[in-house]
């Protein structure tokens, strides 16, 4: 299948990857973006206005401009694969929908944790029924403070106006997940709270500079979001860059907004947030985002009515209330969503290309609504956020 990539960056580059490992399924037909060295287009539009032999399309770009990149693939007759969010809005998932129904393609959300080992696992821990009945779930989300300096305070949703807020554009999937475990129940109520609560100018420390790299030495070595520290001398964060080199990350320092102090209150998206869910049959359900946390990864934990399950970057842990414990481990998962997101990444590639090869206009338009619940919740919660009085 010939294929478009549509934005390059991090996740653009992990799916054309695909092409690598797999040249018998997927050949890339062209890449557009405004700043990857490959590309062959600097803009998306072109891309769709050329003359490739294209059947599918991969949207990566800014969330802003999925609705309008997804349509115009749409109306070219491609299948898409969408990185989610789907929309910045209901409405804008509305007119997707409309979108999809009229081309009669494929929309395939970006959902990677779907197919990862770690809740592929889970899911036949918990289809075997041995806590009973799961009475509540508490899903965390922690990015690590350097990464949600990176992408909520510097870099892509450090404004919320600019696209999707930060609990939309990270945990779309995350209530993609919950939607699942809880299914076939249906959410009843939702409520959230969450706060800028660090990266304001008021909390900018005497004597900084606006350039990290221009600090004095006492002010960035107390700094635990100095940017030449997180870029530089630390190489954790560097695959979000086309180039990881040193000489590159000392240039995105002196000249991005990578290297910007995280105090110069450009920035509105959240440090934290929490949302409440309950759902038919006395199901409650908490998902947590921590931007401000020490370690990066997922932690799940299931209470039933028969024992408990913790799922927790690479185990699981069962325990029943008759005394029955597992542990199942599985060695070389990372829980940060670094590496392929643990298979997801390969996985929805192949899931993308074979229900493009043999799906049913019936079957795209079950694919899309089913990821559509995750949204409505996500966008139900940033509702009750911005009412909270």
């Amino acid at each position: 299948m010939r294929v478009l990539i549509l934005g390059c960056g991090i996740r653009g580059r992990v799916y054309a990857s695909y092409a690598r490992t797999r040249p018998d399924l997927f050949e890339i037909a062209g890449i557009a973006d405004p700043a990857a060295p490959e590309a062959d287009w600097k803009d998306w539009r072109e891309a769709l206005e050329a003359e490739t032999g294209a059947e599918g399309a991969i949207i990566a770009l800014p969330d802003a401009y999925h609705l309008a990149a997804a349509q115009a693939a749409l109306a070219k007759g491609l299948h898409i694969l969408l990185e989610k969010p789907l929309g910045c809005s209901w409405d804008e998932c509305l007119q997707l929908k409309a979108a999809q129904r009229q081309a009669g393609r494929l929309v395939m959300p970006g959902f990677v944790l779907r197919y990862s080992k770690l809740y592929k696992t889970l899911d036949e821990v918990l289809a075997e029924g041995k806590i009973g009945e799961i009475t509540d779930i508490r899903h965390t989300v922690a990015l690590g403070c350097g990464k949600a300096a990176h992408a909520f305070c510097r870099g892509n949703w450090a404004r919320e106006e600019d696209g999707s807020t930060a609990l939309v554009q990270k945990c779309t999937h995350d209530f993609d997940l919950i939607a699942r475990w809880a299914a076939p129940r249906r959410m009843l109520y939702v409520s959230s709270s969450g706060a800028l609560a660090e990266w304001k100018r008021e909390n900018k420390p005497a004597n900084s500079a606006n350039r990290c790299i221009d600090c004095p030495d006492d002010v960035r070595q107390s700094c635990p979001f100095d940017a030449v520290r997180l870029y530089i001398k630390e190489k954790d964060l560097r695959y979000h860059f086309p180039d990881c080199s040193d000489e590159a990350m000392l240039k995105v320092v002196r000249e991005t907004q990578y290297g910007e102090c995280v105090y110069l209150g450009r920035n509105n998206s959240v440090n934290h947030q929490r949302v409440l869910m309950e759902f038919e049959g006395a199901l409650t359900v908490t998902l947590e985002l921590q931007g401000l946390s020490l370690h990066r990864g997922r932690t799940t934990h299931f209470y039933g009515t028969r024992g408990e399950i913790e799922a927790k970057d690479d185990s699981i842990t069962l325990e029943t209330f008759m005394g029955e414990r597992e542990v199942i481990s599985l060695p070389g998962l990372s829980g940060n969503g670094c590496t392929g997101h643990d298979g997801g990444d390969a996985g929805i590639m192949d899931e993308f290309l074979e229900w493009a090869r043999k799906g049913s206009q019936e079957d795209f338009e079950r694919i899309l609504a089913d990821a559509f619940e995750s949204h409505r919740i996500a966008f139900l919660a940033e509702e009750r956020r911005r009412c909270h009085v």
